[in-house]
């Protein structure tokens, strides 16, 4: 399947808008376009074309091609979800963009999988992230709800969001490297998730106001409400009930 939307490129940004009859479903990739490359193969092999999903990475890998859904956005759109479950992974590419519920509706867009963000300036609003962890045939996908890769992020917005019944951390900080500027995390609920309810492992600041963070770690002993790492500068946190979780509320590594 593929579904192409949202803003030219050079165009003022608009809204996306994803209809009823054509759910996301399977691995999904929001990126600003998709071109064709040509990768040089030995002479007895027919040259393989296929397209990156985003360009300036080191690795062309994942291509276009890897995925089931692709949408093309635009710093500045909005992607906007009819509610409803929707089995899919959500890789996001494009920066400065928000994805959320149709705020018209009283429901919640359900994703059953993971959303994963590489590009900065992302928000997600009003929001279900669930789980458990899917397989198909040898192939699993994440066990975490949100992925927040800091090698590409510098800021993320999470707010109405609700993270549930993940097998491992709810909202996770991914990457061998990179320090973040801000984590975001406003009205949301990170409940019953295996390991932590979340976790930031290196921002400049990190803010969570009005959620609700309960009953996490049901699958690890170590699991805690929020894990905070020791490359955090400054925590803000207001509002909050962070209550029932494994082995601690709140740990901070020294």
């Amino acid at each position: 399947m593929l579904l192409v939307a949202g803003s030219v490129f050079g165009l003022s940004a608009r809204e996306i808008r994803i209809p009823q009859e054509a759910r996301l479903w399977g691995q999904v990739v929001i990126a600003e376009w998709f071109y064709q490359v040509v990768h040089q193969v030995p002479h007895d092999v027919m040259q393989a074309r296929t397209f990156e999903a985003w360009p300036g990475r080191d690795d062309p890998v994942p291509t276009s091609d890897d995925f089931d859904v692709r949408i093309e956005a635009h710093p500045g759109d909005v992607l906007v979800l009819e509610p409803g479950k929707y089995t899919a992974d959500l890789f996001v590419y494009t920066p400065n963009i928000t994805i959320m519920t149709d705020p018209k509706s009283s429901g919640s867009a359900s994703i059953w999988g993971t959303i994963e963000v590489d590009s900065t300036g992302v928000t997600l609003d009003h929001l279900t992230v669930t789980g458990p962890r899917k397989c198909v045939g040898n192939a699993c996908s994440s066990g975490h709800g949100i992925e927040v890769n800091r090698l590409f992020v510098r800021s993320i917005t999470i707010r109405n969001v609700r993270v549930e019944d993940r097998d491992w951390v709810g909202i996770h900080v991914i990457g061998p490297n990179g320090q973040m500027s801000l984590v975001q995390i406003e009205n949301c609920e990170l409940v019953h998730n295996g390991m932590d309810g979340m976790d930031a492992q290196s921002t400049d600041r990190l803010v969570i106001t009005g959620s609700t963070i309960t009953d996490n770690g049901w699958g690890n002993a170590q699991g805690v409400g929020v894990r905070i790492g020791m490359n955090v500068t400054t925590v803000e946190m207001t509002g909050n009930v962070i209550e029932r979780n494994r082995y601690q509320n709140v740990f901070r590594r020294e």
